[in-house]
C-alpha cells in the first residue's frame, strides 16, 4: 500500500492507483494523511474541508464524504476508520511518501554533518526523488496550502540546499547551470545565491561571482529595502580578496556548522576558439549546457482532470528501461490538452533536474512549425552559441540528441500535426521524457504511450463555471433546484455567505444546462465564462437560453480570439480531402450516430472504404466509437459538421474552393 501528498494525491495498492475525483474528498484525504496514525476530530476535518467556514450541516456532509471516500479507495478504504470523536487513517510510516522523504532528508543531513558527502548526495537525491510535484498539488484547500504546503516546500528547498553543498564539496561536476536555474526559481533564497557565487569561484570565474553578488544586492535593495545577509556579505568579501578558504556555504538542516573543504579556485583555461561562420558547425564544439525552464504559466482556475493528471505524471516519471519515454496526449479541439500538459509538466518537474523544453508545433494552424526551426530554439535554450548552430536539420537533430543524451530532461511538444513533425525532436535514450499533445492519436510514433482526453465530466464543468461566474449573475435561476451530482466547491469571498450559497443552489439548473450545452469542452466553457465576465448585466440563464438554439450555438461560442468554430476548422484542415468530405456528408440531419452500412450508402462507396474513413475521423477525434461499426458525433461537432455539409452542397459546382470556407475558418 502506498499513500502520497508530495505531488498529486496518491493511493495505490496491489490493484493499481485509486484516483479521488471529488474535490472535497481530496481535501478530506489530505487532511487525514497529514495526521496519519492520529484520530482527527470531525470539527478539525470540517474546518479543512470548508476552509474555516463549515455549514451547519457539516457533520452529516462530512460523514457522507467519508463514506464515499472509503468506497472509492478500494482495499485502502479499510484503513479509514471511524473512532470516538473523529476519524483515523491507518498508514505505516514506510507507506507514506512524506515519512520516507523526512527520514531520507534527516539521514542525508547527518551524513553532511559528518562530511560523508558521497553518502549525503545519494540520500538527499533519494529524498528529493520522492517528490512527484508540489505538495498537495491537486488539493483545493487554501487552509492546507497555507498551513502545510508552504512548510513542506521549505523542507524540500532545505534538502536541495544540502545536496548542492555536498556536490560543491565533492567538485565532481559543474553546479553553475543548476544554480542559475534555482536562483531564478527562488530569488529570495539567499543560500542559493551564495552557492552560485561559490560554484562560480570554484571554476575560476571570480568576476562572474562578484557580478552575481551585485545583482542580488540591487534586487534586495530595490524590492525589499534590505541588504544581503551576513553570509552573502562575508562570502563577497572573501571573493574580493581571492581568499583561498572562503566562508563555507552549508546546509543548516541540523543546526550544526559545517567546515567544507577549502574553496580553491580552479585554474583558468583558455577556451578553444569558436569556429568561423564559414565553417560547418561541429556538434562536438564545447560549450556550457544550460538548464532550460520553459514551463507554461499555470492556470489558477484549472478544474478537474484528477485521474488524467495523475496518469500523465506517472507516465512521465516512470523509468521504462527501454525505448523513448514518450507520451501522446490526444483529444478533440478545445478539450484542454495544452493546459493539462502544462499541469503535468509542473507536477513532474522535480523528476527532471536538467530542465524542461517546450515548443508550440502549431499543427492545427496553416503554418505548422518545422523541426528545423524548433531544433534551433531548443539548441539555443540549451546554450549552443548561434555561430555553432548547424544549418542542416539532420545535423541539428544529431547535435540536440548528443547534448541531451543521459540528461533528465522533459520535452513538451504542443499541438503536433503528425508523427513526421515530432520524430526529429525526440531524444534517443531513456534518461528524459517527451510529452506530445495533438488532435490526432499519432499511432505512427512506435513505443509512445497514448492517452486520450475526453470531455470534462459535467460536475467538473459546473464547478468551473460556478468558480468563474460572478454570484450576482446567478440570481434569476429556478429556486430550490438540486445540486448536480458530485462535490461542489463553495466560493470564497462574497460567495461564501449563506445568501450567496442559496443563490448558487437556486440556479444550479441554469449552470448545469449551460455546462451541458458546452458539451464538456473546456474551450467552450472558458468562452462562456469570459462572455459573462465581460457582460456583467447578463445572467447564467440568459446565456444558456442563447445557446439553446442549435442554429446560433456556434455563433455564441466565440469571444475575441477564442472561437470554437475556428478551432474545429483547424482540425478539419489537417484531414485529407476525402476524409474531410466524409465528415460533412455523414452528419445526417437530426442524427448524431451513423453506422458503417449507412455511411457506405451516403458516400456511395463500399463498406470497407466507408469504415476506413470513419476510423480516420475517430483517430482525429472528430467522431467517437464505443461499439464496432457504430460512430457518433459529439454534439458541438455535429453542429459544425452540418454547417460544413451545407457549404459542401453550396460549393459543389466550384471544385476550386478551399477545403473549409466556413466564416472565420
Amino acid at each position: 500500500m502506498e499513500f502520497g501528498i508530495l505531488g498529486p494525491l496518491l493511493v495505490r495498492d496491489e490493484h493499481g492507483e485509486h484516483p479521488v475525483a471529488a474535490p472535497k474528498q481530496r481535501v478530506l484525504l489530505a487532511a487525514l494523511l497529514l495526521r496519519h496514525g492520529q484520530v482527527t476530530t470531525a470539527e478539525t476535518l470540517a474546518d479543512c474541508v470548508w476552509d474555516g467556514r463549515p455549514p451547519r450541516t457539516a457533520r452529516s456532509a462530512l460523514q457522507n464524504s467519508v463514506m464515499r471516500l472509503r468506497a472509492g479507495l478500494g482495499a485502502a478504504g479499510a484503513r479509514l476508520q471511524t473512532r470516538a470523536g473523529g476519524y483515523l487513517l491507518e498508514a505505516a510510516p514506510e507507506e507514506f511518501d512524506l515519512h520516507r522523504f523526512t527520514e531520507l532528508h534527516r539521514s542525508g543531513a547527518a551524513a553532511l554533518d559528518r562530511r560523508d558527502d558521497e553518502q549525503a548526495v545519494e540520500l538527499l537525491e533519494a529524498a528529493l526523488a520522492v517528490w512527484r510535484g508540489d505538495a498537495l498539488l491537486d488539493v483545493p484547500s487554501d487552509r492546507l496550502h497555507r498551513e502545510q504546503a508552504e512548510r513542506l516546500a521549505d523542507h524540500r528547498l532545505q534538502a536541495m540546499e544540502a545536496r548542492v553543498t555536498a556536490e560543491l564539496r565533492l567538485r565532481r561536476r559543474s553546479m553553475v547551470a543548476e544554480l542559475y536555474a534555482l536562483t531564478a526559481a527562488h530569488p529570495g533564497r539567499e543560500r542559493f545565491w551564495a552557492q552560485l557565487m561559490t560554484a562560480l569561484y570554484q571554476e575560476g570565474r571570480q568576476a562572474e561571482a562578484l557580478t552575481v553578488y551585485q545583482r542580488v544586492r540591487r534586487a534586495l535593495d530595490e524590492e525589499l529595502g534590505i541588504l544581503p545577509g551576513a553570509e552573502l556579505r562575508e562570502l563577497h568579501q572573501r571573493i574580493l580578496r581571492a581568499d583561498l578558504e572562503p566562508a563555507p556555504v552549508d546546509e543548516p538542516a541540523t543546526g550544526h556548522q559545517h567546515r567544507p573543504a577549502p574553496l580553491l579556485p580552479a585554474p583558468r583555461q583558455t577556451p578553444p576558439p569558436l569556429p568561423s561562420r564559414r565553417q560547418a558547425p561541429s556538434g562536438n564544439a564545447p560549450f556550457t549546457p544550460l538548464t532550460p525552464t520553459q514551463l507554461a504559466a499555470p492556470l489558477a482556475d484549472f478544474t478537474g482532470r484528477v485521474t488524467e493528471l495523475a496518469e500523465l505524471t506517472r507516465l512521465l516519471t516512470v523509468q521504462r528501461g527501454t525505448g523513448i519515454c514518450a507520451t501522446v496526449l490526444s483529444g478533440p479541439a478545445g478539450s484542454g490538452k495544452r493546459t493539462l500538459a502544462g499541469q503535468a509538466a509542473r507536477a513532474a518537474q522535480r523528476a527532471f533536474p536538467d530542465g524542461v523544453l517546450r515548443a508550440d508545433l502549431r499543427g492545427s494552424r496553416p503554418d505548422p512549425a518545422t523541426p528545423h526551426e524548433v531544433l534551433a530554439a531548443f539548441l539555443a535554450a540549451l546554450g549552443v552559441p548561434a555561430d555553432r548552430l548547424p544549418m542542416a536539420a539532420a545535423d541539428r537533430a544529431a547535435l540536440f540528441r548528443g547534448i541531451v543524451a543521459g540528461r533528465r530532461l522533459l520535452v513538451v511538444l504542443e499541438d503536433a500535426h503528425n508523427a513526421a513533425q515530432v520524430r526529429p525532436l525526440l531524444p534517443t535514450d531513456t534518461a528524459g521524457a517527451v510529452l506530445v499533445t495533438s488532435r490526432r492519436r499519432l499511432p505512427e510514433l512506435i513505443g509512445a504511450v497514448p492517452v486520450a482526453l475526453g470531455p470534462l465530466p459535467l460536475p467538473d464543468a459546473v464547478t468551473f463555471l460556478r468558480r468563474a461566474v460572478d454570484p450576482r449573475q446567478l440570481a434569476d435561476g429556478p429556486a430550490g433546484s438540486a445540486e448536480p451530482a458530485g462535490d461542489s466547491t463553495t466560493r470564497t469571498g462574497p460567495a461564501g455567505d449563506a445568501a450567496t450559497r442559496t443563490e448558487l443552489a437556486g440556479d444550479a439548473a441554469a449552470l448545469t444546462e449551460l455546462a451541458a450545452l458546452c458539451d464538456g469542452l473546456p474551450l467552450a466553457l472558458r468562452i462562456c465564462a469570459l462572455r459573462l465576465a465581460t457582460r456583467p448585466g447578463w445572467t447564467v440563464r440568459r446565456l444558456a437560453d442563447r445557446l439553446v438554439d442549435p442554429r446560433r450555438r456556434l455563433d455564441e461560442l466565440r469571444i475575441g480570439e477564442l472561437d470554437l468554430r475556428t478551432a474545429f476548422a483547424g482540425a478539419l484542415r489537417a484531414l485529407d480531402p476525402a476524409t474531410a468530405a466524409a465528415f460533412g456528408r455523414l452528419a445526417l440531419p437530426g442524427l448524431a450516430t451513423v453506422g458503417t452500412r449507412t455511411a457506405a450508402e451516403a458516400l456511395g462507396s463500399s463498406a470497407p472504404h466507408a469504415e476506413h474513413l470513419l476510423e480516420r475521423l475517430v483517430d482525429a477525434h472528430l467522431l467517437n466509437s464505443r461499439t464496432p461499426g457504430r460512430y457518433r458525433y459529439p454534439a458541438l461537432l455535429h453542429l459544425f459538421a452540418r454547417e460544413y455539409a451545407q457549404q459542401q452542397d453550396g460549393a459543389a459546382a466550384r471544385p476550386s474552393q478551399p477545403l473549409c470556407t466556413i466564416p472565420r475558418c
